[in-house]
C-alpha cells in the first residue's frame, strides 16, 4: 500500500513538473513567434525635431496625460499639407515581418477633418495611395489609422512577379525593408487644421509562405485556387444549387411594402405628378419625386452589366487553370479583347486577349438563356434587396425593360485637352476649343439611351474629373503652349483687365517683356501673387464646362435631370458653386464611413446624390478590399447599413448608389482593379450577410428619412430562412 502511495505521489510530482516544463516551453515559443510592436515615434525623451519635415505646416511638441504628442497646424497650399516623419538618412526602417503600421491621431481643432497617413516614399501614385489610409475626425475625437503593408496577412518568400492586379496574394505594397518616411496630412484642407500624432508603430506579424506550386492560382470559375470559403463553387452543379437556394430566399423577401412600380413610397405624402422624375424640398429636406408624384429616395447599384467581369489573360496565361481554348465549342465564345487600360500592366498593350469569367459562369448556371436571365435577375434582385435604381454604366437591355428606374451614362471622350493639365484619369477638357461643344453634342447624341423615357431619372456626364484645388486648372493652362485655346482665352482676359503687360508684372511679381512673350511662357507664377486671376479663370473653366454640357444635354433630354460629373478627390468651392448653377443634382463619389456632414458651399442649396461608395473584405477569396475596408462580409453589411443611415440623416442627400453590382475579377479588370465590392461574386453568388443588412435598412428607408425612425429589422424584412 505504501509503495502504491509513494508511486502515486511521484507520478503526480512528475506530472506537475511536466506541465510546468510544457508551460515554459509554450511561453518561450510564444515569445519567439509573436513579434513585439516596433515603436517608430512616441515623441518622448529621444525625440529629435530634425526628423520632422513640415509641408505647408508648423509643428510643436505638447505634453498630455499620456505623454508627449506632435501638434501639427497645416495650411492649404500644398497637396499634402502636414508633416513627414523621417528615418535617419543612413538607417531606413526595416519593417520586414510586420503586417501593419498604426498611429494615433486626434483632431485638435473645432471643425471636422480627415487625417491621412502614407507609409513609404514610393513616388508611384497608385502604390502611394494603396499604402495609406485616413480617418474622419470630429473636433476632439481620437482614432487609430492602420495601414497594411501587404495585400494579405502573409507574403510569398521570395516575392512573385504577379502583374495586372492592384492587390495580389502574398505581395508587399512597398519596399518594407527600407521605409524612409511616413507622411501625415490634412486631407483636402480648405482652412487651417490642428491635429495631433502619437504612438507611430509597426505591429502584427506578417507570416511567409512557400511559392512552390503557386501557379496556376485561378480555377475554371475565376476563383482563387488556394483557399476555400462558404458558398465557393467547386463544380458546375454547385452553380445550380446556389440558383435554387437564392430563388427560395427571394420568394421569402420579394420587395418592401408600400412601393409603386417606380419604387416610390405609396404610404407617404403625395406631390404633383409630372410624369418625370424631379426634385423637391419638403420641411427642410430634399427629396426626389417619382413620375407618379410619390416621394423617392434613390438607392441604386452601379455597373449592372455582364461584361463587368472581364480580365486580361494575354501574358498571364500561367495564372489560370483549365482556361478553355478559343475554339472550345461551348466556352470559347467568352474570349474578348481588353480595349482600355488607364493604368497598370495592360496600359501599353491595348488591345489584348481577355476572358469574360462572369459571363462564362452565367452560361454554366443558366444555359443558353444566360443573358436574358441576367437581365431579369437585375430587377428581381434589386426589388428583393430593397433597391430601386439601376446605376451608372449598366446593361441597356435591362433598362429598356422599364421595370426599374435607371440613370443614363454619358462619357465625353476625344475632346481637345488642356495640355498642361494633369489628373488620375488624364488631362482636362479644353472647354474654350470650338470642338469641345461639337464633341459634347456627338457624345450626348450617341449615348442618349433614356432620353424622354419616364423610367430614366437623369444622366451622369463624365466621371471623377481632376478639378484639383481652385486655380490649378488655370495653372495648367499657363503651362500649355501659346496656341492652346484656353490659354488664348486666359491671356485675352488678362489683357482686358490689366491693359499693359507692365501692370500684370507688377501684380504677379513677374518680368514678361510682352503679351506675346507671356503667351509663350509655360512657367506658372507665384500662386499668392496671381491667386485672384487664377481663381477667376478656374471658375470660368468650370462654369463654361457645366453650361455647355447642360445646354447639349437638355437639348436632347429636356425631361431628364442633369446629375453632374460624380465629383471625387479635392472638390473646391469654386467648382461646386459653378456646378450648382447648371446641375439639377450635385453628385459625389464618396468613399467614407459616413456622409452625414457632406454639404455644398454656404449659400448653395441643391440636392446631393452619392454616386459611389463601397466596402470590401478578404474573407471570400478576394485579394483587395477596395477603397474602404472591412474585415468580413458581416462587417461589410454593418458598414453599408451605417452609411445609408448617415445619408438618410443628411437633409441634402437624395440617394446613394453602391459601386458595384459584382466583384471585380480577382485577377483584375483592365486597369488592374480587383476589389471585393460586389453584392454578388464572379460566380453570380450573392453575399448573404451583406444582403441581409441592406434589406434591414433599405426596406424602411422612407420611414427613416421622413421621421428619422427606422423599422426594426424583424418588421422591415423577413429574416433569411434559407441557409
Amino acid at each position: 500500500m505504501k509503495k502504491n502511495i509513494l508511486f502515486l505521489s511521484c507520478f503526480l510530482v512528475f506530472c506537475a513538473f511536466l506541465a510546468y516544463w510544457s508551460s515554459c516551453a509554450t511561453s518561450s515559443a510564444s515569445k519567439v513567434s509573436v513579434k513585439k510592436d516596433l515603436v517608430l515615434f512616441d515623441f518622448e525623451t529621444d525625440f529629435d525635431e530634425k526628423t520632422v519635415f513640415p509641408q505647408d505646416a508648423v509643428f510643436k511638441l505638447i505634453a498630455g496625460a499620456d505623454g508627449n504628442a506632435l501638434h501639427v497646424t497645416n495650411g492649404t497650399d500644398h497637396i499634402e499639407p502636414g508633416v513627414k516623419l523621417l528615418a535617419a538618412a543612413d538607417k531606413p526602417w526595416n519593417l520586414k515581418g510586420y503586417h501593419q503600421v498604426k498611429a494615433d491621431v486626434t483632431n485638435a481643432g473645432d471643425e471636422e477633418i480627415q487625417v491621412e497617413m502614407f507609409v513609404g516614399n514610393d513616388p508611384d501614385g497608385l502604390k502611394r495611395w494603396y499604402c495609406s489610409d485616413y480617418m474622419d475626425l470630429l473636433p476632439g475625437e481620437s482614432k487609430t489609422i492602420t495601414v497594411d503593408l501587404a495585400w494579405t496577412p502573409w507574403v510569398h518568400e521570395p516575392q512573385l512577379d504577379i502583374v495586372g492586379m492592384r492587390g495580389a496574394p502574398g505581395k508587399l505594397k512597398t519596399d518594407i525593408a527600407a521605409i524612409q518616411e511616413i507622411t501625415f496630412r490634412s486631407r483636402y484642407a480648405t482652412s487651417e487644421n490642428d491635429f495631433l500624432i502619437d504612438n507611430v508603430r509597426a505591429t502584427g506579424q506578417l507570416t511567409t509562405r512557400d511559392t512552390t506550386d503557386f501557379f496556376p492560382f485561378i480555377d475554371e470559375f475565376g476563383q482563387h485556387v488556394h483557399s476555400d470559403w462558404n458558398n465557393k463553387i467547386h463544380k458546375r452543379e454547385d452553380l445550380k444549387t446556389m440558383r435554387e437556394k437564392e430563388q427560395k430566399d427571394i420568394a421569402a423577401n420579394v420587395e418592401p411594402k408600400n412601393r409603386n412600380q417606380y419604387g416610390g413610397w405609396t404610404a407617404g405624402p403625395k406631390s404633383e405628378a409630372t410624369g418625370w422624375f424631379r426634385t423637391e424640398k419638403r420641411d427642410g429636406k430634399w427629396w426626389m419625386i417619382d413620375p407618379e408624384g410619390r416621394l423617392f429616395w434613390t438607392v441604386g447599384m452601379n455597373c449592372m452589366a455582364s461584361n463587368a467581369g472581364i480580365s486580361g489573360t494575354e501574358g498571364r496565361e500561367h495564372y489560370f487553370a483549365d482556361l478553355p481554348t478559343k475554339d472550345d465549342p461551348e466556352l470559347g465564345q467568352f474570349y474578348d479583347k481588353g480595349r482600355w487600360a488607364s493604368h497598370g500592366f495592360y496600359q501599353d498593350k491595348v488591345p489584348y486577349d481577355a476572358y469574360q469569367f462572369y459571363q462564362a459562369n452565367l452560361y454554366k448556371k443558366y444555359g443558353d438563356t444566360w443573358l436574358s436571365d441576367f437581365q431579369n435577375n437585375i430587377h428581381t434582385r434589386l426589388r428583393s434587396w430593397g433597391f430601386n435604381t439601376i446605376g451608372f454604366v449598366s446593361d441597356n437591355g435591362a433598362t429598356q425593360m422599364q421595370k426599374t428606374p435607371y440613370v443614363g451614362s454619358i462619357w465625353i471622350r476625344d475632346t481637345p485637352k488642356i495640355e498642361g493639365s494633369q489628373g488620375f484619369w488624364g488631362k482636362f477638357h479644353d472647354v474654350f476649343d470650338p470642338n469641345f461643344r461639337l464633341t459634347v453634342r456627338k457624345s450626348v447624341e450617341s449615348q442618349k439611351e433614356g432620353a424622354n423615357d419616364p423610367w430614366c431619372i437623369g444622366y451622369f456626364v463624365d466621371n471623377e474629373m481632376s478639378w484639383g484645388k481652385s486655380g490649378s486648372l488655370a495653372e495648367g493652362t499657363l503651362r500649355s503652349p501659346a496656341n492652346q485655346p484656353a490659354k488664348i482665352e486666359f491671356v485675352n482676359d488678362l489683357k482686358a483687365k490689366y491693359k499693359s503687360i507692365n501692370n500684370l508684372n507688377r501684380k504677379w511679381n513677374t518680368n514678361h517683356l510682352s503679351w506675346e512673350a507671356f503667351a509663350h511662357d509655360t512657367t506658372t507664377p507665384d500662386r499668392a501673387a496671381a491667386e485672384e486671376d487664377l481663381h477667376a479663370f478656374y471658375s470660368k473653366i468650370a462654369r463654361t464646362y457645366f453650361r455647355i454640357v447642360n445646354e447639349e444635354l437638355k437639348r436632347v433630354a429636356p425631361n431628364q435631370l442633369y446629375l453632374g460629373c460624380r465629383f471625387a478627390w479635392a472638390n473646391n468651392e469654386a467648382t461646386l458653386t459653378a456646378a450648382a448653377e447648371y446641375l439639377d443634382i450635385v453628385s459625389f463619389n464618396k468613399y467614407e464611413y459616413s456622409v452625414a456632414n457632406v454639404a455644398l458651399p454656404a449659400g448653395v442649396d441643391k440636392p446631393i446624390m452619392i454616386g459611389e461608395f463601397h466596402f470590401g473584405a478578404l474573407d471570400r477569396g478576394a485579394f483587395h478590399k477596395g477603397v474602404k475596408a472591412a474585415e468580413s462580409q458581416e462587417q461589410r453589411g454593418e458598414m453599408y447599413r451605417d452609411y445609408i443611415k448617415s445619408a438618410l440623416d443628411n437633409p441634402a442627400i437624395v440617394g446613394a448608389h453602391w459601386f458595384q453590382y459584382m466583384d471585380e475579377a480577382p485577377t483584375g479588370r483592365e486597369d488592374g482593379e480587383n476589389y471585393n465590392v460586389g453584392f454578388i461574386n464572379n460566380c453570380d453568388t450573392p453575399y448573404e450577410e451583406l444582403i441581409d443588412s441592406a434589406r434591414a435598412v433599405n426596406y424602411g428607408l422612407f420611414e427613416y428619412r421622413l421621421n428619422n425612425k427606422i423599422q426594426t429589422k424583424s418588421a422591415a424584412v423577413n429574416l433569411r430562412t434559407v441557409k
